[in-house]
């Protein structure tokens, strides 16, 4: 926000999975409020990234489109609006990257976000 930058790298180990032309990665990841189950399905169209447990959120990404969002927290609902710039998905041998950059709507300035998510298998 206000042109700063902020760069977060976290690791996780879990389970891929492949059905239907769809992948779906999931994991664990603990927070302050106790632990998130985290389910991230994607194909070469759209990515969606469920949160459930501590809080609560299912994110959408469909390039050059907005997608409403809900993020909920156990202070309350938050609306949030997604409007993808660019997702690409890059296969090697052993090795997904999952490349997104989108603008979280918020009413003010939206706030541009870079997210690369690397899968090792």
């Amino acid at each position: 926000m206000g042109g700063d930058n902020e760069t977060t790298n976290q690791e996780y180990m879990g389970e891929l999975a492949e059905r239907e032309g769809k992948r779906y990665l999931s994991y664990q990841r603990p927070s302050e409020d106790g632990e998130i189950s985290c389910l991230i399905s994607f194909d070469r169209r759209s990515l969606s990234m469920t949160q459930k447990g501590a809080l609560n959120s299912k994110l959408t990404l469909m390039p050059g489109k907005k997608t409403d969002n809900v993020y909920s927290t156990p202070m309350g609902d938050l609306n949030l609006g997604i409007f993808t710039r660019n997702y690409k998905v890059v296969e090697t041998e052993g090795n997904i990257k999952l490349q997104l950059d989108y603008d979280i709507l918020t009413g003010g300035d939206p706030i541009r976000t870079s997210m690369n998510i690397e899968i090792s298998f």
